[in-house]
């Protein structure tokens, strides 16, 4: 979540010296906008003693759109490294583990779904 987080602020901040985009143009570009739904997932999941924290499906692309972004903006390598490992890690670990399922539109892979009720978010 670090990571990913880090990598939709970069992206907001990069973009913002960069464009002449409005403030929500700028924020949907970056992903910047999921970053306060993650912290509230970050918490819930916390509170459940789970170290799982779900992404919805819609929400991958906002990555690849902030890595992409990046790239087009003038992003630090580091940074792009970083964004482009998460999608490739996302990328394989869609291959090792078979289809991808959405429960309550929340990304699911085979692997974790061993107990139904870990995968309902409130």
């Amino acid at each position: 979540m670090v990571a990913l987080v880090e990598t939709f602020e970069y992206a907001h901040a990069q973009i913002a010296v960069r464009s002449d985009a409005d403030d929500e143009t700028i924020a949907k570009a970056s992903g910047s906008l999921l970053i306060p739904a993650l912290y509230a997932r970050a918490g819930f999941a916390a509170g459940r003693q789970s170290d799982r924290i779900p992404l919805l499906v819609s929400e991958l692309g906002s990555l690849e759109a902030a890595v992409l972004n990046l790239e087009s903006y003038g992003g630090h390598e580091a940074a792009l490294c970083v964004g482009y490992g998460m999608l490739d890690s996302l990328g394989k670990r869609e291959a090792g583990t078979g289809n991808l399922r959405s429960v309550h539109g929340i990304l699911a892979f085979a692997d974790e779904a061993a107990d139904p009720a870990q995968d309902i978010v409130v």
